[in-house]
């Protein structure tokens, strides 16, 4: 695996003039409040284009964090989804694959799922209202759809359905560990809905696995494709790419046509303990799709028959194409009209756009190596297809994301040494919210952590123009640690970062043990570690940053989301390293959250930690409210009051127990909040309640 480099050895030199001012760290005037920050916390995702426009929706904090469709062509950028809709999945919790085009119904027409309901709506696009393509849910029985995609004549949007007992939390009792499939779980199914009058309606095409993946319908609407994965795995862990045969039906008495399952649904050979995402049918009929059976996730080619053929990977390169499936509709691989596949390649914590040219179905193997497009940003987080290019979305280390078009005529005969024509942002560049010289921008630095593992991260030094800290200082430490803990660190331009760092703090961003990116050894280094592994090279990256003079060792706090409120919160309670720490809706209570998780994590903490009842005592002994009586440094709390996936009372039993234990220990709950904060209002007393702690605590 290629090293990152290292900062610099030592405290970076200081420059200044007679003009600049001297300020203590942590106390520099930035230009960058709070309310500015949570205007550029604008979320873009779920990709797609008709060839003529882009369309992609947008989450908007100023807006209480609706979710919007939004078109964007050479006419200017435009909302399409009804004023009073937020378009957003719950399938999984954590959604996806809310929206899609839907060809045959007019210009921009779409379906969408509407947040509050989880229906699915067809959208004429036009003047015309809302189309509902599901009933409402049955008495007793709650639903969500997400994964939505549509057949290519616009006859049929596929949907995978999750169902729930209205009667039943949806959080699964998990206490005695028993986790079977009783009437208690969300059942999981893909169903076909009609968006015509002769087709209205809806049939069932695959159920019987716990969970699936989007489901994606061929040309001909014959075949659909999705990937099907069963508890205990995870989608990273262990799935596979299913083909069902398809077939239209007509009632003879009504005349109404219904999309019908066909023959056995088969399987992509892939062999054991192999993660498989993202299948799409490729113009010759045969699959595209992502396994990291070679170690990585990397694309492959199939014929799309079911004669028991080999993929083939399109690549040997030791990088990511994939990441995990943590909501539905994942989009980091595309097809050009020539065949040449473009994709998301990820490599040492940074993402570029590559280009691959698939071998011939009969080739054994390939020796493709991926062409690097020029392109400005080091985040990646979609892409698809547009006319001749592609469409994207993504962040460059100076400024906040946004949808790019790239033009890539000619690919497949291009030269290595071709440059494209430059990508165009769609998106009006909202005002900057910092000046180009007032960004830090991220440096990669890499160590060998105390167990031998490699710990990689990127650190970002205090940026202020005119502005520098007193003479022989250095600057507070603020280490970020992801979620998931299945996720990563991003290289994109981070407003929360930019927001300490020009403030006089030094940022680094960590990449621990179980961090994608990095392979799926890499991937698999947190099996049983959770909680240990994780906080170790945490305080490790933080010593290091702290040995190599870029930062004070002793004004150092670490923060926390979700998963990674619980790395931080360990990391506290692991020595003197840290004086504080923060969590936004962090894990407290691993024995409480295994008993009270949703359905697509019931299993998740089988492998990070061990199964139960078997492994309650390295539970207990993992979970910070066991730890409040180790941890010596002060602790804010803040956590939304709607949170499903990790609920407010995991924050509560914590405060309380520390505050036994005569800990300083402070706590902030969000009315209408869940697991992300989306609202603007919540974003800004969040971070001023954040920058306010550490400065208290870190005495700055």
């Amino acid at each position: 695996m290629p090293g990152r480099e290292r900062p610099d050895g030592g405290a970076r030199p200081t420059t200044f003039t007679l003009m600049d001012a001297v300020s203590p760290f942590g106390q520099w005037p930035s230009p960058l409040s709070a309310e500015r920050v949570a205007q550029g916390k604008a979320s873009l995702s779920e990709i797609c284009s008709d060839d003529r426009s882009v369309f992609w929706l947008e989450s908007r904090p100023a807006e209480g964090g609706r979710v919007v469709f939004v078109r964007a062509n050479e006419e200017g950028v435009t909302d399409l989804s009804p004023e009073t809709v937020s378009i957003r999945s719950r399938v999984h919790e954590y959604g996806g694959g809310a929206c899609c085009l839907v060809p045959g119904h007019g210009p921009d027409a779409f379906a969408y799922v509407d947040l509050i309901e989880q229906r699915v709506w067809l959208h004429p696009g036009g003047e015309g209202p809302p189309i509902a393509l599901t009933d409402a849910a049955p008495a007793g029985e709650r639903w969500a759809h997400g994964g939505l995609g549509a057949s290519s004549d616009g006859a049929w949007v596929v949907a995978v359905r999750e169902v729930h007992r209205a009667d039943a939390d949806s959080h699964v009792d998990n206490s005695d560990h028993a986790r079977s499939h009783d009437a208690e779980r969300p059942r999981r199914s893909i169903v076909a809905l009609g968006t015509r009058p002769e087709n209205f309606g809806e049939s069932t095409l695959a159920d019987g696995h716990d969970f699936y993946g989007a489901p994606r319908l061929d040309a001909a609407t014959r075949r659909m494709v999705t990937v099907v994965w069963d508890h205990p795995d995870m989608q990273w862990d262990r799935s596979t790419v299913m083909v069902t045969p398809l077939a239209v039906t007509v009632d003879a008495k009504t005349g109404m046509a219904r999309l019908v399952a066909e023959g056995a649904p088969w399987s992509v050979p892939a062999g054991d303990d192999v993660s498989m995402g993202q299948p799409q049918w490729r113009s010759d009929g045969g699959l595209l799709f992502i396994s990291d059976r070679h170690g990585w996730w990397q694309p492959h080619a199939h014929s799309g028959a079911a004669d028991g053929s080999e993929a083939v990977a399109l690549t040997t390169a030791a990088a990511e194409f994939h990441g995990p499936d943590w909501a539905l509709g994942q989009a980091t691989l595309t097809e050009l009209a020539d065949g040449t596949v473009v994709a998301r390649q990820t490599s040492d914590g940074l993402d570029s756009v590559v280009l691959l040219h698939p071998p011939d179905q009969n080739a054994a193997a390939t020796t493709s190596s991926p062409r690097l497009v020029p392109q400005p940003c080091v985040a990646i987080s979609a892409l698809c297809r547009h006319g001749e290019g592609i469409a994207f979305i993504g962040a460059p280390p100076d400024g906040p994301p946004n949808v790019w078009t790239l033009s890539l005529a000619d690919s497949a005969t291009a030269t290595a040494t071709a440059t494209p024509d430059p990508p165009r942002a769609l998106r009006p560049r909202p005002d900057a919210l910092l000046d180009r010289h007032d960004i830090s921008a991220g440096e990669p630095f890499s160590l060998t952590g105390r167990s031998g593992r490699p710990v990689y991260g990127l650190v970002y030094r205090p940026t202020l123009p005119g502005t520098i800290g007193p003479p022989d200082d250095h600057p507070p430490l603020v280490v970020i640690c992801h979620g998931g803990p299945t996720s990563s660190v991003g290289a994109g331009f981070d407003s929360v970062v930019q927001y300490f760092t020009s403030r006089g703090f030094a940022v680094a961003a960590v990449d621990y043990a179980g961090s994608t990116g990095y392979g799926r050894t890499f991937r698999c280094s947190l099996w049983g570690l959770w909680g240990v592994a994780d906080a170790e090279d945490c305080v490790d990256a933080a010593r290091h940053l702290a040995q190599q003079g870029v930062v004070d060792p002793a004004r150092m706090a670490i923060r926390g989301s979700s998963s990674g409120g619980l790395t931080a919160l360990n990391a506290l309670a692991a020595g003197d390293c840290f004086a504080a720490a923060v969590t936004w809706y962090g894990v407290t209570d691993l024995l409480g959250l295994a008993a009270s998780t949703h359905d697509f994590e019931a299993h998740y903490m089988d492998r990070l930690i061990g199964p139960l009842p078997e492994s309650r005592e390295i539970y207990e002994a993992r979970s910070p409210t066991r730890r409040a009586a180790e941890i010596h440094g002060s602790v804010l709390l803040l956590q939304g009051l709607d949170d499903l996936v990790v609920p407010p009372a995991q924050t509560a039993g914590l405060h309380e127990a520390l505050l036994a234990h005569g800990r300083r220990a402070e706590v902030r709950y969000f009315e209408g909040e869940s697991h992300g904060f989306r609202r603007a209002d919540t974003l800004v007393a969040a971070l001023e309640e954040e920058l306010a702690f550490y400065r208290r605590e870190l005495r700055l």
